[in-house]
């Protein structure tokens, strides 16, 4: 039987840890909308680890692939653009860099 992770049931205190081993394959977790599971959680490690020792700061998997920080962009936008961004990216179970990110490259894609 699967289960789904209540967020509201978890409250982050500094210097407190209560973490224990959840069996990703048995409870139902997305991150950016996407589910995540043990194999997922082992790749992300053996990343982390390859990224720690080539220099990178961990946080995320570099799009540039290997060991070279990703490009980034700034982009300026109205405030009730930002708010429908932000809006859809919550939608979409994404960070807004995420989601701004699949919209460019879609638009991409179809050109």
């Amino acid at each position: 039987m699967t289960s789904t992770i209540d967020p509201s049931r978890y409250v982050y205190e500094p210097g407190v840890s209560q973490v224990g081993d959840i069996d990703l394959d048995e409870t139902v977790v997305y991150v950016n909308g996407v589910r995540y599971t043990e194999a997922d959680a082992e790749a992300d490690a053996d990343e982390a680890e390859r990224s720690q020792a080539a220099g990178l700061i961990p946080g995320g998997k570099s799009l540039s692939g290997g060991t070279r920080h990703s490009p980034a962009v700034r982009v300026v936008l109205s405030e009730r653009t930002l708010a429908q961004v932000k809006e859809r990216a919550r939608q979409s179970h994404m960070s807004v860099s995420r989601y701004v990110r699949g919209v460019v490259e879609r638009d991409l894609a179809t050109r």
